[in-house]
């Protein structure tokens, strides 16, 4: 398998599972909403130092979520064009003989 390849199944895999993970740590749960008040309404919470808490927003891990997964996809098209760019080289050799 080329490294393009595993490079894409990898940021797509990522990108699944990131949203997934932190999903866990959401707060602001409205279940009589829809789902876009809801998905605006969950953050993250965050504690720093037991001084400063706020909360991160659960639709940028989602959208960074999105974005590997448009990356990875574009790296395994990337790798499919130029095995298929390879395939169709001539196969010569240094003096220009075919074999």
């Amino acid at each position: 398998m080329d490294n393009r390849k595993k490079v894409g199944i990898a940021l797509i895999i990522v990108g699944i599972l990131l949203p997934l993970v932190f999903l866990f740590f959401t707060t602001g749960y409205q279940q009589s909403t829809g789902f876009f008040n809801t998905l605006f309404a969950l953050k993250i919470p965050v504690n720093l130092f037991n001084k400063y808490k706020f909360g991160i927003p659960y639709r940028l891990f989602i959208a960074f979520g999105v974005a590997l997964i448009f990356l990875g996809i574009r790296s395994l098209d990337f790798a499919r064009f130029n095995s298929d760019k390879t395939d169709k080289t001539d196969k010569t050799d240094k003096d220009g003989d075919s074999e």
